[in-house]
């Protein structure tokens, strides 16, 4: 196999060999071969995502053979996770890089981000790959992933002077405000704005300064464990449902016929039944990988059936996450109106959603990773589901105690809870999320009400607030 190493701008623009004889030794060609697989792999996962991206698809993009594509790699996942260690060593090195140069703390993390941006401003199609579809290949790539996050968490640990901690995730603020800068940088680049980034870099150190120095509140927590639920959820097969009800016990009753169930009611257990099994199979083998053959099994049904209801997969899909995101909101949003204020409305929201998420795994992993990178239609509903949560902080900007946080805060905390509830998704440990309720309501917080109110709210045993 070839040695030769290729950057990520040589990758994107790497150009193909001239035909006929030319004076290039075996390993330019080789190392010319590899740029450009590289490259068609960033072009192809950036456009349609990994799991739609096959061989073949990269031979023809970068002009070579099958048999030049197995010199260099032994498989689509080889040749993807080698082009994800060469982006992220690459763009972590030019970051470090930036960030020694600074005279103080606030202008490192600055030049460091301004580095950040400057890449994706260069390759826009380098973000996808990097930050969503890696997931995509299971514990490798999720693997990957952490080691990404968990390079440019050290990286601000340095820059904001904060102590590493016990627990799941080692700092949570750390993971937080890495999640809210990735989420700025990847929802620019989504959306063709990227050139809007530098402007933002003020605003996101200033921003992420909101958090220091922690109160003793925060300080006095120990390991993270998972809290008791008070509203005492307990999760369901389908999304959303809530019901305890086993698989076995519901087809049972769907095909009872000395109970004598109506027609109304068969036709509610299959669309359940099927909604069910695209939430539980697209976390245990991605959204790509999941066939209506596979739908049917799992859901004791016929193609036919399912036909009778769904017009697609994406079309079952979307409604899985619409009756998922529906039941989820609809939860966050009651408890939110029945606290006593603002700050105790968010604690309560946050609370609520962590505890649902806990409940319904499959609908975890349906939401926060597979239909950000399943089809178009699915990331812009889970964008929009995405700001509906968002919309709840908007009251923090009229709660602010002293200066008026910065325009991006709400952006940036949204991306940061993302980041938290994803990172325990991808690792298997979505049970625990209701562990990270202190954290994400402090989180939420303190840009508004300042540390020490933020702290109090967020330390408060359950039940306790003003009255």
């Amino acid at each position: 196999m070839a040695t030769g190493r290729a950057t990520s701008q040589e990758a994107a623009t790497s150009p193909r060999l001239p035909r006929g004889p030319h004076a290039l030794s075996r390993q330019e060609v080789a190392d010319n071969q590899r740029t450009r697989i590289m490259s068609a792999m960033i072009e192809l996962v950036g456009e349609q995502g990994y799991g739609a991206t096959a061989v073949g698809h990269v031979t023809k993009r970068a002009g070579v053979s099958r048999k030049a594509f197995y010199e260099h790699f032994t498989s689509k996942q080889d040749c993807f996770l080698a082009t994800y260690d060469m982006i992220v060593g690459e763009g972590y090195e030019r970051v470090a890089g930036a960030s020694r140069e600074a005279g103080g703390l606030q202008e490192e993390l600055g030049l460091g981000l301004g580095a950040l941006f400057a890449r994706a401003n260069e390759t826009p199609s380098i973000q996808r790959l990097v930050l969503l579809e890696v997931a995509a290949l299971g514990p490798a790539g999720i693997e990957r992933r952490e080691q990404l996050i968990s390079a440019y968490e050290g990286m601000l640990r340095e820059n904001l002077g904060a102590a590493p901690r016990p627990g799941r995730i080692p700092n949570p603020m750390l993971r937080a405000v890495v999640g809210g800068f990735l989420k700025v940088l990847y929802t620019r680049v989504q959306g063709g704005a990227q050139k809007q980034l530098p402007q933002l870099i003020p605003d996101l150190v200033a921003w992420s300064f909101t958090y220091l120095p922690l109160p003793d509140s925060m300080n006095a927590i120990g390991e993270l464990r998972p809290i008791s639920s008070p509203t005492g959820l307990v999760g369901g097969r389908a999304p959303g449902s809530l019901s305890p009800r086993s698989t076995s016990s519901r087809r049972r009753a769907a095909k009872s016929r000395t109970s004598g169930p109506s027609r109304s009611f068969l036709v509610h257990s299959q669309r359940e039944r099927i909604l069910d099994a695209i939430a539980q199979i697209s976390a245990e083998k991605g959204y790509a990988n999941l066939t209506l053959e596979d739908v049917a099994e799992r859901a004791s049904i016929s193609l036919q059936a399912f036909y009778e209801h769904f017009a697609s997969k994406e079309d079952a899909f979307l409604v899985a996450y619409e009756v998922g995101h529906g039941k989820a909101l609809a939860l966050v949003e009651r408890a939110h109106d029945a606290a006593p204020d603002w700050p105790h409305a968010v604690r309560a929201g946050i609370t609520t959603l962590l505890e649902f998420l806990a409940s319904e795994p499959a609908f975890a992993h349906l939401a926060l990773v597979d239909a950000l990178i399943a089809t178009a239609q699915t990331v812009d509903r889970a964008n929009r589901g995405f700001v509906q949560y968002t919309e709840l902080l908007a009251p923090g900007f009229e709660q602010a105690h002293d200066s008026k946080p910065p325009g991006v805060t709400i952006e940036a905390i949204a991306g940061g809870i993302f980041e938290l509830c994803l990172t325990y998704t991808v690792q298997g440990h979505v049970h625990e999320l209701t562990e990270l309720a202190p954290w994400v309501t402090y989180f939420a917080l303190a840009p508004f009400v300042g540390t020490e109110e933020a702290g109090r709210v967020a330390c408060e045993p359950a039940g306790d607030g003003p009255t």
